[in-house]
């Protein structure tokens, strides 16, 4: 267990010092790195308890409305979850790449972007994610694919159910690579690419275009289970554009769209 010094009379001495220190930065965004940087340091995880508003107060030397106004610049970023009523708080989130990609709509908005680029963005992640997966196969690591193969399409499947496989299937792709870095950045670009596309599509998947999902996923399955990080890199590529120009097919003003805050 990580013990936590952060509470003692050095460590808080040392915690208003800095916040003291940084007079360029609103106070409530050093709080809130201070609790950012405390919970990684003390690897706390997903529902566990944080001080009360008060005691980080008095541990940081600052007024509650700044400890309150950092409580919810972590919560904007899915760190942090402040519950309501008696017995409530701050409480320990998991951040998700759905959280990931609302904050990366605001900046995309704000520049402008067309969803052509989030589209182009995600292709080109979902091939990296595809090779990466082959390349650890090929270096004679121990890979379970199980949840690749999990995802496959049944011909009875109702029409959420084919949106919930088709998509599980590259969210396994991703979280397989065993790069944080990459399974969260992905899925924030996967969170806008889906959710836009989807938007777009008719309520109904026919009969090919459910087709169009289960051979190209065993493709890649099949790629990556050979360690053939190229093929599976130009596998999942293609799968991708095949999907991005189907829909633009059938909205063809989509990819020049700007993307809007989600």
């Amino acid at each position: 267990m990580t013990r936590n010094t952060m509470g003692s009379p050095t460590g808080t001495a040392a915690l208003r010092r800095a916040i003291a220190m940084t007079r360029n930065e609103k106070v409530s965004r050093t709080v809130a790195r201070m609790v950012a940087k405390d919970i990684a340091d003390r690897r706390l995880g997903p529902g566990s308890a944080l001080e009360s508003e008060n005691d980080m107060a008095k541990r940081f030397g600052v007024g509650r409305a700044s400890v309150r106004e950092g409580l919810r610049l972590l919560e904007a970023q899915g760190l942090v979850t402040v519950r309501q009523g008696l017995g409530g708080g701050p409480i320990v989130s998991e951040p998700s790449g759905s959280e990931f990609g609302d904050t990366l709509s605001m900046y995309l908005q704000a520049n402008g972007i067309q969803f052509r680029e989030v589209a182009e963005a995600a292709l080109e992640m979902e091939g990296l994610a595809a090779a990466m997966l082959a390349d650890r196969i090929a270096a004679g690591e121990d890979v379970d694919l199980t949840p690749l193969a999990a995802h496959d399409l049944r011909p009875d499947m109702s029409n959420e159910e084919v949106t919930e496989t088709a998509t599980g299937f590259h969210s396994a792709l991703r979280n397989l690579t065993g790069n944080y870095v990459l399974d969260l950045t992905g899925s924030a670009l996967a969170h806008l690419y889906t959710d836009r596309m989807l938007g777009a599509h008719p309520e109904e998947w026919n009969e090919k275009e459910r087709e169009s999902f289960t051979e190209p996923h065993r493709q890649i399955h099949d790629a990556i289970a050979a360690g053939n990080a190229e093929l599976a890199r130009t596998l999942t590529r293609a799968h991708m554009r095949e999907v991005i120009d189907r829909i633009s097919r059938q909205n063809p003003r989509i990819l020049d769209e700007r993307v809007e805050w989600l």
